[in-house]
């Protein structure tokens, strides 16, 4: 008959918590087993077993629960079963098989909490004198100590019943029959009634303060945290070499601390590092027996204490080391206070993916309380490896010390991490310690992970074949395939096309008006132009005159426009008719239209006798403008040696022959086209230049790519998701890039016969440096943006220049002599923060990107986000410092902020954050109409937040975490019905495209949560529905249903008046 029940402690409170959370798993299972050898007499060894049981209460209890409270409930002593399993007739190896499938089957056996019992004993019989024990307990009644304890007194048990002696204590123990000083349950009772009475408030005001705004670590992995975790684990084992257990023991007594404490500082040195976390925190197991009366009493008395260490001040090792010491000595003083009230005081956010205020923990065993020793009289006996029962934690590690061996044991998360890379952990773990040991006064960041081996593993990686190449500007070299292939096709555009020859002679003759106006070696010649053959002759054209050139987007803010060519200091301007109102007036610049001066140029050609060829390999090609954070855009120099490299690597990649047809649909402001045309060009390939239309309709550029038997296309994964993805007949190269290219585009578009290859490479490296090819098998995450290009020196590396390890994130510098920029055009100062010596190879210099990424398993490059304040978006770069910039010249705007966010699609947009700078509020459509005026379109953000104030950090910083995500758009107050069947249609389609139940016919496209994209989409919907084109540039104005709606009625209106008036001029 059970006793009465009784208060569960609470920790095992905690514990039936989580398995009625996740029930039936072996998680908190406790598990040992042991080899024995000899003539085992298996009545006494179950002798001994009903002795522990009948001895220790606790291993008695099971669960009961009154009015929902779980309290334990004990049975009296009984004779303890001992099944015996017999595996006496297999083969040797198949015994061994059968015995660990027959093992993991016992470990793993979830406990039933009510009906118990809550431990599990199983013998298997190898043979007459070879036989294996598992003893398995619920977490519930044992723990660590208690475990060695019971293996302690199983042994003295066994020496007795050989004896034929009644129940006997081992040396040390209470005599078997004498009342135990104290139960478990009076410790629980005990633990309560201080925890209500405020016993322990002193203990829980210690915590909070130590503990006040910890942080869980946030550890490298191998896969995202899922929402769920499954507790699956894997382990390591692995030993520490001698004489570093010497030195660490060396270094424990000099510095008067324990070895565990010199583990415990190095193990916080390599999270940090891994992190890149300056305050770090671990776990580790107290015993929770401050009262010597309970060391001889079986029950989960474990309690877990936080161990944080600061890094921010870069302590020298052994001053970590002292520190960590004090910390210990206070968590052991505070060590009553049990874990789950530590919690609940300081109420972090909690995350039922990972444990609160710690995920990785450590503890320190020797060989007695390891659970690994056993000596049962006239046998030998040795422990058993099992299987791992669940990752309680991130990472668990055991340090288990002998006399002469140091064992490391990871119990890992397998949700999170593979094998390697805790293997590889160890390994740092090892180095960072044989590096501290020989001299504890160095700083912790001085302090190295990598052994020279690993070291250079990843240079080797990150270097790519060295080249030589031509002394000639990249002109030269289009202008030999223009004598090698005159008549082949060189670019197409709608219905119009340029053979080498003609191209090469149209070049040339803009080069002869532009030199004939007084254009020279090192100046910026100005082109604003659309993608069409004149604007190809123009690139060209420039660069033959010796010049470099800067393009301009007609469709950019005239201030901006100002502004370039100002910083250019260009003397022309080349552009078009159609977009020549665009352009800025100045007496500093004379303008072109280069369609309207036809004549004028090919008589300049035809009137000269060419001169002598001014450019070379160190001369600058063009100036292309990203975003800068200063308010305006910066100009990076590119010179004809770093598109030479560029083209030598991507022509190899792509394998680009003539016969290629290369869609060109890059905008001509972004560096990928220029990369695009001169690889396309000087590999004799034919370039398909997308129209207007195409570029904004997926539809026509679908039909394109299949007109003009297209082999190559670029495309961000954006816009790889709205084009669809065939059939294409003739396509066979890819290049997607810009940003993450998700697993779904990968499966659409990699497909038999084609190569999907995905690339990176910021507008200072040349265009691009790396490339990975998706293998042709499903994809399960974004690919790597992989290894070097030719020419390419890669470093990943911390804070201190040094290198970091296979899977940890570090910043991506990129070196080598041919491929990167010459600097930013009139900023020396930036120039020299961004390009600096290269820290590995003398004489050398170095991009640092600002990029974060890390090598993976197989040396592959991964790209993980930004170090800094840019973003990119739909594969563009934007410095969101720039944004904000130019929100905060809004007369009526304190404070702007611009952060990048998801939407409810889970699409990265810009989203926008004001506060007023007085009375006046001023709403979204003010902001975004002040922000066009000055940015292009894909710099404004299309969600916008308003507050009183924007939150702030303690150094009056905007909290960037804590600004709010936007409310969604259309609000049911606000909803105002579409009226009439082309409003409804239009709405229909706006909320088809954004994924929503309706849409207000009062509500613009951008305010209701839209993006250019999305935009491009519901203009080839609304096209397909009615017939007719509106401009994509009318989504970008008050492009509310209504307004829209109205557009298409007067399209349509116009459509039906053409057809009536019949074929003929309008007009």
């Amino acid at each position: 008959m059970a006793s009465e029940q009784v208060p569960l402690s609470v920790g095992q409170e905690q514990l039936w918590f989580l398995e009625q959370l996740t029930p039936g798993l072996a998680t908190y299972n406790v598990a040992v087993a042991h080899r024995i050898r000899g003539p085992l007499d298996g009545t006494a060894l179950a002798a001994a077993l009903t002795e522990l049981v009948r001895r220790h209460e606790s291993l008695r209890g099971t669960v009961s629960t009154v009015d929902g409270t779980p309290g334990m409930v004990f049975t009296p002593p009984s004779a303890v079963d001992l099944p015996v399993g017999h595996l006496t007739d297999a083969t040797p190896e198949a015994r061994e098989a059968q015995l660990a499938k027959e093992l993991q089957e016992h470990v793993r056996q979830s406990f039933d909490l009510v009906r118990g019992p809550l431990y599990r004993f199983r013998l298997f019989r190898l043979s007459a004198d070879e036989h294996v024990l598992s003893l398995v307990f619920h977490h519930l009644v044992t723990d660590g100590w208690s475990t060695s304890l019971l293996l302690r007194q199983l042994q003295d048990g066994y020496a007795a019943a050989l004896r034929g002696d009644g129940p006997a204590g081992g040396a040390g123990d209470r005599a078997a029959d004498a009342p135990p000083p104290v139960r478990f349950a009076d410790f629980a009772a005990e633990q309560r009634a201080a925890l209500d009475n405020g016993g322990l408030e002193e203990q829980l005001g210690y915590w909070q303060e130590q503990l006040d705004g910890v942080t869980p670590l946030e550890l490298p992995a191998d896969r995202p945290r899922p929402a769920e975790p499954s507790f699956a684990a894997g382990t390591t084992r692995s030993e520490l070499p001698p004489d570093l257990l010497v030195a660490a023991r060396a270094l424990a007594e000099a510095e008067g601390a324990s070895l565990f404490m010199v583990l415990t500082a190095a193990l916080t040195v390599v999270l940090g590092r891994y992190t890149g976390q300056q305050d770090v925190s671990l776990g580790t197991a107290a015993l929770g027996r401050t009262d010597p009366d309970l060391e001889e009493v079986v029950g989960y008395f474990t309690n877990m204490v936080v161990l944080r260490a600061g890094l921010q001040d870069d302590p020298a090792f052994d001053e970590l080391l002292s520190r960590l010491s004090d910390v210990l000595l206070d968590a052991y003083d505070n060590q009553d206070v049990p874990f789950e009230r530590v919690v609940d005081r300081l109420r972090p956010h909690r995350d039922p993916g990972r444990n609160p205020l710690f995920g990785v923990c450590a503890q320190f065993l020797t060989e007695q309380t390891s659970g690994t020793t056993m000596d049962l009289p006239g046998l030998t006996t040795e422990a058993v490896d099992l299987p791992s029962l669940g990752a309680r934690f991130d990472l668990a590690l055991t340090f288990v010390e002998s006399a002469d061996r140091l064992q490391v044991g990871v119990e890992y998360a397998a949700d999170l991490f593979d094998g390697w890379r805790i293997e590889a952990l160890v390994r740092h773990l090892a180095q960072v310690l044989r590096a501290a040991c020989a001299d504890p006064a160095q700083r912790v960041s001085q302090l190295t992970l990598l052994d020279d081996t690993e070291a250079q593993e990843l240079f080797a990686a990150g270097i790519g074949e060295m080249l030589s190449h031509a002394d000639e500007p990249v002109h030269a070299a289009i202008a030999r395939r223009a004598l090698e292939q005159p008549d082949r096709i060189a670019a197409m555009y709608e219905g119009e096309s340029l053979t080498y020859q003609q191209l090469e002679r149209r070049a040339f003759e803009l080069a002869a008006f532009l030199r004939d106006r007084g254009v020279r070696h090192g100046q910026v010649v100005g082109v604003a132009m659309e993608r069409d053959l004149d604007a190809l002759v123009a690139l060209l054209g420039v660069l033959k005159s010796g010049a470099a050139y800067a393009v301009l987007d007609p469709s950019h803010p005239v201030g901006r426009l100002e502004y370039i060519l100002k910083d250019t200091a260009a003397p022309i301007v080349l552009t078009q008719r159609r977009v020549r109102e665009r352009i800025p007036e100045s007496a500093d610049w004379s303008i072109v239209e280069v369609d309207q001066e036809r004549g004028a140029i090919a008589k300049a050609g035809a009137e000269s006798e060419g001169w002598a060829e001014e450019a070379g390999r160190d001369s600058l090609a063009y100036v292309i403008y990203t975003s800068g954070s200063t308010g305006q855009p910066k100009g990076v120099l590119l010179e004809h040696r770093a598109l030479q490299s560029f083209i030598a690597s991507y022509r190899r990649v792509f394998d680009l022959q003539p016969d290629d047809r290369m869609l060109q649909l890059a905008a001509l402001a972004f560096d990928m086209s220029q990369g695009e045309i001169f690889a396309g060009l000087t590999a004799g390939a034919a370039l398909v230049l997308v129209d207007k239309e195409a570029g904004t309709s997926p539809d026509a550029l679908a039909a394109l790519m299949r007109a003009r038997e297209v082999t190559y296309i670029c495309m961000s994964p954006a816009m790889l998701a709205l084009v669809e993805g065939g059939p294409y007949p003739k396509l066979r190269k890819i290049m997607a890039g810009g940003e993450a290219v998700p697993a779904e585009m990968v499966a659409k578009w990699n497909l038999p016969g084609r190569r999907l290859i995905n690339c990176y490479g910021p507008t200072e490296a040349a265009v691009g440096c790396t490339s990975y090819e998706c293998p042709h098998e499903p994809a399960r995450s974004a690919p790597p943006i992989g290894a070097p290009f030719t020419d390419r020196r890669m470093y990943v590396v911390d804070k201190a220049d040094r290198l970091v390890p296979r899977g940890i994130a570090g910043e991506l510098l990129i070196g080598g002599a041919e491929g990167l920029a010459r600097g930013y055009l009139n900023r020396p100062d930036l120039t020299a923060a961004a390009f600096t010596e290269d820290p590995f190879h003398p004489g050398g210099r170095v991009y640092r990107s600002g990029d974060l990424v890390r090598w993976n398993r197989d040396y592959q490059l991964e790209f993980l986000g930004r170090g800094d304040g840019q973003v990119k978006l739909r594969g563009l770069r934007i410095e969101l410092e720039e944004i904000e910039s130019a929100l905060m010249s809004h007369p009526d705007v304190g404070v702007g902020a611009v952060a990048l966010r998801q939407d409810r699609r889970g699409e990265k947009r810009l989203v926008g954050y004001a506060s007023p700078a007085g009375d006046r509020v001023p709403d979204a459509a003010e902001l975004r109409a002040h922000l066009a005026e000055r940015l292009p379109e894909y710099m404004i953000p299309t969600a916008w937040v308003v507050l009183d104030s924007l939150p702030l950090t303690t150094a009056r910083k905007v909290d960037r975490k804590a600004l709010p995500d936007p409310v969604e758009a259309d609000p049911e107050e606000d909803y105002v019905a579409p009226q009439g069947p082309t409003e409804q249609a239009v709405a229909r389609i706006y909320a088809e495209v954004l994924e929503v139940e309706r849409v207000s016919a009062a509500v613009a496209f951008f305010a209701a949560g839209g993006n250019s994209l999305q935009a491009m989409r519901v203009v080839s919907r609304i096209g397909k529905e009615f017939g007719v084109k509106i401009r994509l540039r009318a989504m970008f104005a008050d492009a509310t249903t209504r307004s829209i709606s109205a557009e298409v009625d007067r399209l349509v209106a116009a459509k039906a008046a053409g057809a009536k008036a019949g074929p003929g001029r309008v007009g």
